[in-house]
């Protein structure tokens, strides 16, 4: 224990996960790791999510349940398990995914022996509906343990788009440090990115997380209007302010880096905006759609000239 508290807090958001929780929840009770406690948010599910939470509650003095009265929204829910940990280290664990026994073990040893990573992760597998191994899903390689705050921060914001890692242990005061999950879907790239302004990232290689793909994940919604409300609840949104390239700038001026890396990570900012016309989103709807239906009349094999 860290003094009286555990060393480990993770942190459940779940909204109708029964298909999954109870498996979810024995990967993590099994860790041979055994110094965390487990924080159970329940979004005001309607299936068997609360019953399940309060048997696991009820067996195990290491898991605290809450319920929403109703559905804040997943950001809300994930801000709240981690406000509500004790811990030196946190973790999010999703009610669907899996943890090989020695994930923890591995983990808290990594933040232990190296006082400049800030979010330890380890490869991740990727998992069907019923458990089985399927082909991983993987962004390319990354320079996210470089010494340079810009590479990392260059290596989140340009080249990531899985965002695993926000599932790996992270230490509890440098999330302290940054912006919480935002209303915005994909904000999660955003804490990745702030994080990586504040340490290093450190990937055991061998396969410890496993992320389960199915057809009931916010992924598979039908539109880009359910992902947001998946997201977001029924809080109102700053749709300027919650953008993910104006949350990249507030990262940068609050980071502990210094004015060179400041300017080569609004650089990397730069290249992001211009990257796939991502500048386009702060326009109005009506001249957004405008430009875009003139990109696609462009001529689309132009000779290039040297």
């Amino acid at each position: 224990m860290h003094g009286n508290l555990p060393l480990v807090s993770i942190g459940m958001p779940v909204f109708n996960g029964e298909d999954f929780l109870e498996a979810a929840l024995e990967s993590l009770l099994a860790q041979t790791f055994t110094d965390f406690e487990i924080i159970l948010s329940d979004n005001a599910s309607s299936d068997r999510t609360p019953e399940i939470c309060q048997a696991y509650a009820a067996k195990d003095s290491r898991i605290r349940y809450y319920r929403h009265t109703h559905n804040t929204g997943a950001a809300e829910n994930f801000n709240y398990v981690f406000r509500l940990s004790r811990g030196k280290y946190f973790k999010w664990a999703a009610h669907d995914d899996l943890c090989a026994p020695t994930f923890l073990e591995q983990c808290v040893e990594v933040l232990d022996n190296n006082p400049s990573v800030v979010l330890c992760s380890s490869a991740t597998g990727r998992i069907d509906w019923a458990g089985n191994a399927q082909a991983p899903k993987l962004d390319r390689p990354r320079r996210l343990d470089d010494w340079s705050a810009s590479e990392r921060f260059a290596g989140i914001v340009l080249q990531t788009f899985w965002c695993y890692e926000i599932f790996g242990l992270i230490r509890s005061e440098n999330l302290r440090n940054i912006q919480p999950q935002r209303s915005n879907y994909g904000s999660d790239r955003v804490m990745l990115a702030e994080l990586s302004l504040q340490g290093r990232f450190m990937q055991i290689p061998e396969t410890l997380f496993f992320r389960r793909f199915h057809l009931k994940q916010s992924t598979c919604l039908p539109s880009a209007k359910a992902r947001q409300l998946w997201q977001s609840g029924d809080r109102k949104r700053n749709l300027f302010w919650e953008r993910g390239s104006v949350g990249f700038v507030k990262a940068l001026l609050k980071a502990p880096i210094t004015p060179l890396e400041r300017l080569q990570c609004l650089g990397t900012v730069l290249r992001y905006l211009t990257k796939s016309k991502n500048w386009l989103y702060f326009l109005p709807k009506r001249l957004r759609y405008k430009k875009q239906e003139q990109r696609k009349l462009e001529p689309q094999s132009n000779l290039a000239v040297f």
